[in-house]
């Protein structure tokens, strides 16, 4: 892949109304050495979990054997993106997502307990770490000799990661005391390496504050305890405990990064976190299309298989788009990041709310299609569907990243319109001084009207992909302007409007979404070596995908306006008032 030394955020200047081509075409592909690398290790992966990995046994007895996580740690997979000079294999992100991914295909729990190994538990160590930190620690954690776990969660502090209550006192002999308890922590009793994230006192300006500092916490230390191992609704099969500190000591030269530095690391690892996320709903589904397809070719009703009928061919192809369309949006993550992308977050947001939501919408089709079977324990829909539904909360919840998603978004467009946002606050005020206003509301009306024009965006898309080209050039514009008139309407207030901001996400994921696919989609057509039946295939799953997307961008488009923003305020303190529903058939 081609080195670019800093490349800008797609995602985020779709809030600007921009879009550069060069950072989406061409889309990113394997060398042939990554090519080889990924069927190489997917071949390894596949043989050694089809004779080793049993999801049924594994949930139903709600641990993973300890012979299959030496397995796995013998085929390098605790160590994919560790340098090789510390013992891991040193996968770039598209290949680390692509083996991931056939991870997740076969079980989610293990793909959880890898991934919460690697992905946030020991990550902040492979961005933070110093060399010295880094000999000690990554041979280890790449050869599985122990195993990591991400501590930041508490029992009152789930997205709002800055309310964090566990403390880490300074001592006089350079060592910190910590104490305070952790919640929900995948590994929690399997892992000898925990990544902790705990307040810390500075003094700035004279005043006593708290910031948050990352530690690193040896397994067996004293005062280092946990919960019993919850009993979770899905991914049974891996560890989930409380973990508790009382006055754990841990050297400085376990402190990760600098003191006080902590919550941005906590949320870089997130960042990459997400992306293994998105990665791993792509496995899933494909495994499950891969269910479904034979469900719907196996079983007959009304002399023909089930597969021939409308409405279960319409569920298939859902199905295939929207694996189609979250792989596209990896990859061409993954392939940025590899080119130089540092700025990836909303990236990686996007990818895990639509692969997670995709993947659940994926598993409910296949029950659907699986009929009564699909209800019952001895097929594994069930299984599927309870292990996939954990994926909207992991890392941040949906909703808290489609907040996310919207406020880091509109950053840049509300510092271009703090001028004109002042003036459209109080048009009396600025129509005090015309001279002052006219200049920045006419560099603000000639931006509108080129937005307004709805000009074309693309050049680089395969023809056949004109009109979806089109679409895409539409919708930018089109968001753009719904930003300014967010900012316009609501100012910094915006912050305490979640359903516009909700939208805002909506829409930039859809815009994610069509880029994607037309760039990928581009790539293939054009290619000399795919045949012409994969060709149409794809073809057409682009254009079902864009078109899709256009629906949803428009539906979301026309509540920014014609909305019940009102009511659901108003019916949500009710029902909150009441308890619940609060009507009764009998009284009414």
């Amino acid at each position: 892949m081609e080195d670019v030394t800093a490349l800008d955020s797609i995602a985020r200047n779709f809030f600007h109304g921009e879009i550069d081509e060069s950072l989406v075409f061409p889309f990113p592909s394997f060398t042939p050495e990554q090519m080889a690398t990924a069927k190489e290790m997917s071949s390894a992966v596949d043989k050694f979990c089809a004779d080793n990995i049993n999801g049924e046994k594994f949930d139903r007895e709600a641990v993973i054997p300890k012979e299959v996580l030496q397995g796995l740690a013998e085929l390098g997979l605790f160590g994919l993106a560790v340098p090789e000079e510390f013992g891991g294999l040193q996968l770039d992100y598209s290949l680390y997502a692509r083996v991931f991914s056939e991870i997740a295909g076969i079980d989610g729990a293990t793909a959880t307990m890898l991934g919460a190994h690697q992905s946030i538990g020991y990550r902040a160590l492979l961005n933070e770490g110093t060399v010295e930190q880094k000999k000690k620690w990554l041979p280890r954690l790449a050869s599985g000799e122990i195993v990591a776990a991400f501590c930041l969660t508490e029992p009152g502090s789930g997205s709002d990661a800055y309310s964090i209550k566990t403390k880490a006192k300074s001592n006089n002999d350079g060592t910190y005391t910590i104490n305070g308890q952790k919640l929900w922590i995948t590994n929690g009793g399997l892992a000898n390496f925990y990544s902790v994230f705990c307040k810390t006192e500075h003094d700035v300006a004279g005043e006593k504050v708290e910031k948050i500092t990352c530690f690193i916490v040896e397994g067996g230390s004293n005062g280092l305890s946990f919960g019993e191992k919850e009993d979770k609704m899905g991914i049974r099969a891996s560890e989930t405990r409380a973990v508790y500190f009382d006055n754990v000591v841990v050297p400085v030269t376990n402190m990760i990064g600098e003191e006080g530095k902590g919550f941005k690391i906590a949320m870089n690892v997130l960042n990459s976190g997400r992306l293994s996320l998105g990665s791993a709903c792509v496995g899933a589904m494909k495994k499950i299309i891969e269910l479904a397809t034979a469900q719907s070719k196996g079983r007959k009703q009304f002399d023909k298989p089930i597969c021939e009928f409308g409405l279960i061919q319409d569920k298939l192809v859902d199905m295939a788009v929207r694996c189609y369309t979250t792989e596209s949006m990896v990859y061409l993550t993954t392939g940025s990041m590899v080119k130089g992308l540092t700025d990836y977050s909303l990236e990686t947001a996007i990818c895990k709310v639509y692969g997670s939501e995709s993947l659940w919408i994926v598993i409910d089709k296949a029950m659907q299609i699986a009929a009564g079977n699909g209800y019952m324990r001895e097929y594994p829909y069930e299984r599927l569907m309870r292990d996939s539904r954990i994926n909207l909360i992991f890392e941040g919840t949906n909703e808290i990243l489609r907040c996310f998603l919207a406020l880091a978004g509109i950053q840049g467009p509300s510092e271009d319109l703090k001028e004109i946002g002042k003036i459209a606050a109080d048009i009396p005020n600025a129509l005090q001084d015309p001279i002052k206003s006219l200049g920045v509301l006419t560099g603000f009306a000639k931006g509108r009207i080129a937005k307004l024009m709805a000009t074309k965006v693309l050049t680089k898309y395969n023809p056949n992909l004109e009109k979806e080209a089109d679409f895409f050039s539409m919708m930018l514009n089109g968001f753009a302007i719904q930003v300014e008139n967010t900012l316009i309407k609501h100012g910094r207030k915006i912050i305490e409007y979640e359903l516009p901001q909700g939208r805002l996400a909506d829409m930039a994921i859809a815009l994610y979404a069509t880029i994607a696919v037309i760039s990928r989609t581009t790539s293939i057509l054009d290619s000399d070596t795919v045949s012409e039946e994969e060709k149409n295939y794809v073809l057409n799953l682009a254009k079902v995908s864009c078109e899709n997307s256009k629906k949803t961008f428009d539906c979301t488009l026309s509540l920014m306006k014609d909305n019940h923003d009102k009511a659901v305020g108003d019916l949500a303190r009710y029902i909150v008032e009441k308890d619940g529903h609060g009507i009764d058939i009998v009284n009414y």
